[in-house]
């Protein structure tokens, strides 16, 4: 009788399971899919700011060797790398912000331009180096879960399948119908 019982329960144990991998799919796999994709338009906010470089780039030409000038478009340059690069620091825990240097405050009048620019690139790199190993990070994450989904979802779906032979074949050998 208690042999019955569990072969009559399985396939709802089989259910309960495939519930369960669909739960975990939908929490966790939808987690590092909306990280990464945090990470991704963050990235593209940037990239329209770069963008503006090559204009930036153009105007210094134009002013020639005007360097109150070009000192002035530089620091709106640097100030506009620097709103680029906002988004993708907020994604940043405070362990990967620890070895980022500060953002420079280009309208301050100090320090030298030239110097700004390579705190920025400085801090460009570093970013975008923490943002990829957070990419790679949950990529990885992303895989081993896809594969846990997956395990869950086969064990499930072979326990419901195996309960319900089951269950055939006992009401088969012992002339049980269903109402």
């Amino acid at each position: 009788m208690p042999r019955r019982i569990l072969i009559r329960v399985t396939p709802v144990l089989g259910s309960i399971i495939l519930f369960l991998s669909w739960a975990f799919q939908q929490t966790l796999l939808e987690d590092a899919n909306s990280t990464l994709q945090r990470i991704y338009n963050a990235e593209s906010v940037y990239q329209t700011y770069q963008s503006n470089n090559a204009i930036f780039n153009a105007i210094i030409v134009i002013a020639d060797s005007d360097t109150a000038s070009i000192d002035k478009i530089r620091r709106s340059q640097i100030y506009n790398y620097e709103l680029g690069l906002k988004d993708m620091v907020q994604l940043l825990d405070d362990e990967a912000k620890a070895d980022i240097p500060g953002s420079p405050s280009p309208f301050s009048g100090t320090p030298d331009v030239d110097v700004m620019m390579a705190t920025t690139q400085e801090r460009l790199e570093k970013i975008q180096g923490e943002l990829a190993d957070q990419k790679d990070e949950i990529i990885n994450r992303k895989s081993t879960f896809n594969k846990i989904f997956l395990l869950l979802y086969a064990f499930g779906s072979a326990i419901v399948l195996v309960g319900s032979v089951f269950n055939v074949l006992i009401s088969s050998e012992t002339g049980e119908t269903d109402p």
